[in-house]
């Protein structure tokens, strides 16, 4: 049974889902929210490594 009942696709190139959390692409990151993991990503660099 799908945990989303109306069946949407949400597609966005920050995250991915993992059960209930969101996944950062870049550091695999786990968070609760989409905001959280978009801002995640967005804290990276454009280059791909890792921020600091």
């Amino acid at each position: 049974m799908s945990m989303n009942p109306k069946n949407e696709r949400i597609k966005s190139d920050k995250y991915k889902r993992d059960g209930a959390k969101y996944v950062c692409v870049k550091c695999k990151g786990k968070h609760f929210d989409k905001e959280a993991a978009e801002k995640c990503h967005d804290s990276h660099p454009a280059d791909g490594s890792k921020p600091g």
